[in-house]
């Protein structure tokens, strides 16, 4: 229990924050805000909540980044330059093809308002993206051109918990004698991205990125950084639109066979449950662990698009000590996708396998119709043997495997039809299907079915799903997205699905539910917010050791949320959130969890300085009812904190531009616990009840 002392100070901080929040939140005539950020803020959110790995989102960014220096020219452009608008739908998509081929050249944007699917609020979100202008300019790959015209961005960043944590308060004496007693490198984290584009016809990428606790220079990092990512991309040469070495991602149909990386498309709640697939695009996102580096070509003639890779390169992995007495070959338990290589253990994984893949995809697509397929090999130099439990039976096991799919999308007046049908050698196979239906232009619905075999054994499938994995679950997944009336949206979703084998914590068969309701209203000139309830239940084993067999109980859990965006002036921003939450488990009494925000931003008229200051207070039974958060942070970086416990957070980030080459970026976080003396675990511990963390990021544009 928390001393009465401290609990009646966090209610002093509670009510005026509270007052504040009703007032900041009055409607008032004001400027409304640019949606496309808060696509990217449900897609980092969303994957937060549901992975416990470190994150590199810049993936989900980077494509709409490139789209603000080389917008989309509307008069020369397809579906597939198209759907990188996260945002728009396949309706959408094909509707402006067909307009422009029917019509001719467009003269405004705005002309877009006769396209049936768009409205005032969809053109204002492709506004920063697209452009329109006559037939684009064919930039030849000449020396001079490329130096002269070509464009350069170099980014540095340091950051760094300014705390002591245990790992780093441990003498050099004892390091030596007991490695794993703490850290071997230095708190700070650094990063670095450099990259060159020429227009639409060349880019060239390189980061790299070194962990707090990993060393620099020195040790096992006797070339700097840990890791590093990089590409050469070449577009638009003819027949072959496009060819990448080094890092890229490939992502085809509904991702049941293969989507590597991150993806922002099929989230529930949009109305789009869907992807458009991207095919082979490059990346400089530093995640360890899902990657693909090597070649890709893009080919393109006609209807007809052909996409082939091979990927190269060594992977992090737990491996199992083999008996070379016995005759065994080396074997590896699982994938490692931290990223961390602080300690000798972690060292003695990195990079401990090789990876090889190759594949491609066939693609034929006209204006209602395409078609799909998809297949690639994998192989790894040692064999992956889970460890031995109920529930990974089924789970692969070798060194090769092999997967092959077959996509499909019809458009047949309003309405899509898509699925997708992928095998792995084993024989298990996997069913995705779905219509979308827009019977009006403020009404679409979906509806999608998924079957995948509890023997279906893809290590890169990342399609629609509540499990870890695209295997041994069946689902039915229904959305709508509806226009009330100007400014009032309401969208929703209902995802009920079941678990036909064991899995992990769920000793039987299970099922779960997951519904959501969300208002969302956008003023004319000024105030944005919205209104979401959230409901989640699922069949867990109960957490007792005395039955010599595992029972099943329901957790559940209700999430309340409410968001309003205050456009104060074109220079002043307040945002604020409530957020609720209510767990149970069985017949156990429940727990809650609530956090409230306030955001204050300025940008300078110039825009050459900007800052954004965050409070928040959160007040959490247990780590069971963490809220994940989304806040402010430097370019390419960003922070989804998990808050669970009774405390308080504020930030603070400033952005300051002296030059037009030169931009500057200073954030400092902290955070104060009223529940603990010890924040974090392990060697990440720290005596004390704050935890800060600070950040500086310089670029340079050239």
């Amino acid at each position: 229990m928390m001393p009465k002392t401290c609990r009646r100070k966090r209610h002093n901080l509670l009510f005026p924050a509270f007052v504040l929040c009703i007032i900041l939140i009055t409607p008032s005539e004001v400027i409304s805000q640019n949606e496309n950020a808060d696509l990217i803020e449900r897609t980092t959110e969303k994957v937060s909540e549901i992975s416990s790995q470190p994150i590199d989102f810049s993936d989900v960014s980077d494509v709409l980044d490139r789209l603000r220096d080389h917008p989309i020219n509307l008069n020369n452009t397809n579906p597939e330059e198209l759907s990188q608008l996260l945002f728009l739908d396949d309706r959408q998509i094909t509707n402006l093809i067909i307009y422009i081929r029917t019509y001719g050249t467009l003269y405004s944007v705005f002309e877009l308002k006769v396209v049936d699917g768009f409205d005032t609020s969809t053109i204002r979100k492709m506004l920063p993206y697209v452009a329109i202008g006559p037939e684009i300019e064919k930039h030849p790959l000449r020396l001079k051109d490329l130096l002269k015209s070509g464009r350069s961005q170099l980014l540095l960043r340091v950051e760094r918990v300014i705390e002591k944590q245990a790992g780093y308060c441990v003498e050099d004496s004892l390091l030596e004698k007991n490695p794993d007693a703490g850290y071997a490198g230095s708190p700070e984290k650094l990063f670095f991205r450099y990259t060159y584009t020429f227009f639409n016809r060349l880019s060239i990428g390189i980061s790299g990125e070194k962990d707090a606790g990993e060393q620099f220079f020195r040790g096992f990092q006797k070339y700097g950084m840990d890791f590093y990512s990089g590409y050469i991309s070449l577009q638009n040469t003819g027949i072959l639109r496009k060819v990448i070495l080094g890092n890229f991602n490939a992502e085809f149909g509904q991702g049941l066979t293969l989507s590597s990386g991150i993806s922002a498309g099929a989230i529930p709640g949009t109305g789009n449950i869907r992807r458009y697939s991207r095919g082979i695009v490059p990346s400089q996102s530093t995640n360890e662990g899902n990657y693909l580096r090597g070649v890709a070509i893009d080919l393109r003639k006609w209807n007809f698009r052909l996409s082939l890779f091979y990927s190269n390169h060594r992977r992090d992995a737990n491996m199992i000590a083999a008996d070379t007495l016995a005759g065994e070959s080396r074997s590896f338990s699982s994938f490692t996708e931290t990223g961390y290589h602080r300690m000798p253990g972690e060292i003695e994984n990195k990079n401990a396998i090789h990876e090889v893949i190759e594949g491609g995809n066939l693609n034929f697509r006209n204006s209602f119709l395409s078609l799909g397929l998809t297949g690639f090999h994998s192989h790894w130099s040692a064999k992956l043997e889970p460890r031995k439990a109920s529930y990974t039976i089924f789970n692969f096991r070798g060194c090769e495997n092999l997967n092959y799919g077959i996509d499909f999308q019809v458009s047949v007046r309003n309405a899509f039809l898509f699925g997708e049908v992928s095998g792995s050698r084993n024989g298990g196979m996997a069913f995705l299907t779905g219509i979308q239906v827009n019977p009006d232009p403020r009404l679409i619905f979906s509806l999608s079915f998924r079957n995948y075999q509890r023997n279906y054994q893809d290590l890169l499938s990342n399609a629609l799903g509540q499990n870890s994995l695209n295997a041994n679950e069946q689902g039915c997944l229904f959305t709508f997205n509806a226009g009330i009336s100007p400014g009032i949206v309401i969208t929703g979703y209902a995802d009920l699905y079941r678990f036909p084998w064991v899995k992990y914590r769920t000793d039987a068969p299970s099922r779960g539910s997951e519904y959501q309701l969300q208002c969302d209203y956008l003023s004319v000139k000024s105030l944005k917010m919205y209104l979401r309830f959230r409901i989640r239940s699922k069949e867990v084993n109960v957490p007792e050791t005395t039955r010599p067999v595992n029972i099943l109980e329901e957790e559940k859990s209700m999430t309340l949320r409410y968001q309003a965006d205050w456009q104060v002036s074109e220079l002043f921003l307040l945002k604020s959130r409530f957020e609720w939450l209510r767990n149970r488990s069985g017949a156990n009494d429940p727990s809650y969890g609530y956090l409230f925000s306030e955001n204050f931003s300025y940008k300078h008229p110039g825009k050459r300085f900007s800052l954004a200051f965050l409070y928040a207070l959160f007040d959490t039974d247990s780590y069971n009812e963490r809220i994940y958060a989304y806040e402010s942070d430097v370019l390419y970086s960003y922070s989804v904190p998990a808050y669970y416990g009774k405390g308080l957070r504020f930030l603070l980030l400033i952005q300051w531009s002296p030059f037009r080459w030169m931009d500057l970026w200073g954030r400092y976080a902290r955070t104060w616990y009223a529940d603990r003396n010890i924040v974090g675990t392990g060697l990440d511990a720290i005596n004390g009840d704050t935890k800060s963390e600070a950040e500086i990021q310089v670029r340079f544009r050239f």
